[in-house]
């Protein structure tokens, strides 16, 4: 049933969007409006809407007698987000230090030992969520919104990527450690620390996932299989 409030094109827009980015609709796959349509028990003018909706957010491309296709994840294009965050999620840290007060530091602290609950029960897709939480909080205490918004917006365009920790446990572990020595920072209004703390996280984090990126493009048939059999239970 249509959630009320949302017109139908939009629910079908993040159901198709969610299904893109959860893997259950794979890069290089048709969209089919006449089976969507039946899919979703509606016509299909508000399929064409939500496919051209997520044309615009660059997760389907539309070609002449081709018709909609999802988009193929780009390695280029992920390296070049992540290497924008690097230096826009250090800036946020650094504006948000003097502002970081105690309930802050309380609620990064319990959310990174959800964090590492998640760990210790190996839900890995929990923990993505979880971590993205952790930082949004520390740059929404700056003062500054268009820069937020600006790495909100990245990280929601990061999201059609498997969680790195899914497939890279180890930095999980390592990401709940680099957590608790930015706290610190934050906690003793270290600028210069969370600052640096910030931006080696975010470089072991695109290192990690760069290596990983190279594993899956050189993998075989199975193992794709099964990462993105992995992908869409989570």
């Amino acid at each position: 049933m249509k959630p009320k409030g949302k017109t139908k094109n939009l629910v079908v827009y993040e159901k198709l969007r969610q299904g893109i980015i959860k893997g259950t609709i794979r890069p290089g796959q048709k969209l089919v409006m006449a089976t969507l349509a039946r899919k979703y028990n509606t016509s299909e003018t508000p399929i064409r809407e939500a496919i051209r909706r997520l044309e615009s957010d660059g997760y389907v491309i539309f070609t002449p007698h081709s018709g909609a296709v999802v988009t193929e994840i780009n390695r280029q294009e992920l390296s070049e987000i992540y290497a924008i965050r690097i230096s826009l999620e250090a800036l946020a840290t650094r504006l948000a230090v003097p502002f970081i007060d105690h309930d802050d530091l309380k609620w990064l602290n319990r959310k990174n030992g959800e964090m590492r609950a998640a760990f210790d029960k190996n839900q890995y897709e929990q923990l993505a969520r979880l971590n993205k939480a952790f930082h949004l909080r520390i740059y929404k205490a700056a003062p500054y919104p268009r820069l937020y918004k600006m790495i909100s917006d990245l990280w929601d365009a990061f999201e059609r990527w498997p969680s790195i920790f899914t497939f890279i446990p180890e930095r999980a572990a390592s990401a709940i450690r680099e957590h608790e020595q930015i706290i610190q920072a934050l906690e003793t209004a270290d600028v210069d620390r969370a600052d640096d703390l910030m931006k080696e996280q975010k470089k072991r984090s695109l290192e990690a996932l760069q290596q990983y990126m190279v594993q899956r493009s050189t993998g075989s048939p199975e193992m794709l299989e099964e990462i993105w059999r992995k992908q869409a239970q989570n």
